[in-house]
């Protein structure tokens, strides 16, 4: 009779431990993963895009979300000729600076493109400095110099004239 009540007593303390681990799992399951250290708490707002459904804030800046279906425009301009493209006017001014290396040179560094440009867009109109490869935010905007030709060659200067460049827009 002992052993019986000792083997209810180790039977009940089997499936009060098993009662506690589901218990246990069941609240880390509610509550969800925790945040890296260090992580921001982005506020809830949310942004309507132009097909008028929502984002909201999220990663490390708190930076809206991407509209979903907002699909990049590639706009290829030359010096002093506008191009349009999601609500976004650019024009290129001037470059300031070509330090890419020369196609038919080993370099050590790729160097970049600087370009002076109008950019016009739903804030208003404002001068911008585009580096290769480096995105500018507006508030509605991304507009990124994505490429510019032709490739330098070494001792060949190229005239402002010549240079095509791309840009890319996307809605935020």
């Amino acid at each position: 009779m002992l052993y019986a009540y000792g083997m209810k007593g180790y039977l009940a303390t089997i499936g009060l431990i098993i009662l506690a681990v589901i218990v246990g799992l069941s609240v880390m399951t509610v509550r969800g993963p925790k945040s890296p250290p260090g992580a921001p708490v982005c506020p809830q707002d949310t942004k309507v895009c132009p097909d008028g459904s929502q984002v909201g804030r999220s990663g490390f800046s708190c930076e809206f979300s991407k509209c979903a279906g907002s699909s990049p425009v590639s706009l290829e301009a030359r010096i002093g000729q506008e191009v349009s493209g999601l609500g976004v006017r650019i024009t290129p001014l001037e470059i300031l600076e070509d330090s890419r290396c020369p196609a038919d040179v080993m370099c050590i560094q790729a160097g970049t493109v600087r370009v002076s440009t109008r950019l016009i867009s739903g804030l208003g109109e404002a001068k911008q400095e585009f580096k290769l490869g480096q995105p500018i935010t507006t508030e509605a905007e991304e507009v990124t110099l994505i490429k510019v030709s032709p490739e330098p060659k070494a001792g060949v200067k190229i005239n402002d004239s010549d240079y095509v460049l791309q840009f890319e827009v996307t809605k935020r």
